[in-house]
């Protein structure tokens, strides 16, 4: 699954903010399968920072957090996401890619 810049419940759900949307996204994910998230959020967004304790949040949900960093440029533009060149997204505001998986039914190890 690839999510590129989500708004609204979605983001709240990806940032660990909104469990309902959250529970949606690891519903869709096979036992092992893999989500790739790209997205930015600044302070003046209005929209709440991720999660302090994100890796947790997502375990409660199934999902295992396997990588957070700052997205590269060549990420950002293999997104092809107009709304991410509309945002001047990793040069006038950061972007953060997140890893997760989902838990298989032998264990929480994706």
């Amino acid at each position: 699954m690839t999510i590129h810049f989500p708004w609204g419940s979605l983001l709240r759900g990806v940032l660990g903010h909104d469990e309902a949307a959250l529970a949606g996204v690891a519903a869709l994910l096979a036992p092992g399968a893999t989500a790739h998230v790209l997205f930015s959020v600044t302070a003046r967004d209005g929209v709440p920072q991720p999660r302090a304790q994100l890796g947790a949040v997502y375990a409660a949900a199934g999902l295992q957090l396997a990588e957070r960093r700052p997205a590269t440029a060549t990420e950002i533009a293999a997104s092809g996401s107009t709304w991410a060149k509309k945002l001047r997204a990793g040069s006038a505001r950061p972007v953060t890619r997140l890893t997760l998986c989902r838990a298989t039914n032998t264990g929480p190890k994706c």
